[in-house]
């Protein structure tokens, strides 16, 4: 990802301000620095996810994720049986969902997974379009 974000920063540098002192041309500058200024915070990966899934590996994690994803869909079914208190719960465990996958993103290479990824969000935006008779 820093080689993405190097070159996104460098393309809006190129962009550049138009120098002309109109509000169209200010907010215009006041643009491009504030998208320059947005992508220069971004980091590739939470460093605190690639600590914890160096430490344990791609084993230790992937069991990890078989275990939060089970303890999801037990506070699921409780919740679709009208056990309310469950809502938080299900946030817990998205979380915990979450931060394991995300340590396997890392393991398994993060760009590839985004690859997939995008593919696979096009194609359900694709369905949802066919749906839609667009």
């Amino acid at each position: 990802m820093n080689d993405f974000k190097n070159e996104v920063l460098k393309s809006i540098n190129n962009i550049g301000g138009c120098d002309a002192t109109d509000d169209w041309a200010r907010g215009y500058d006041d643009g491009v620095s504030a998208a320059y200024s947005e992508v220069d915070k971004l980091e590739s990966e939470d460093p605190r996810i690639e600590l914890i899934a160096k430490h344990y590996g791609f084993t230790s994690q992937a069991n990890m994720l078989t275990e939060e994803a089970a303890e999801y869909t037990v506070a699921l079914n409780k919740l679709r049986r009208g056990n309310t208190q469950f809502y938080e719960q299900i946030k817990e465990e998205v979380a915990d969902v979450l931060v394991i996958a995300l340590q396997l993103r890392v393991l398994l290479g993060a760009e590839e997974i985004d690859r997939i990824m995008d593919t696979k969000i096009e194609r359900q935006l694709g369905r949802i379009r066919e749906e839609k008779g667009e």
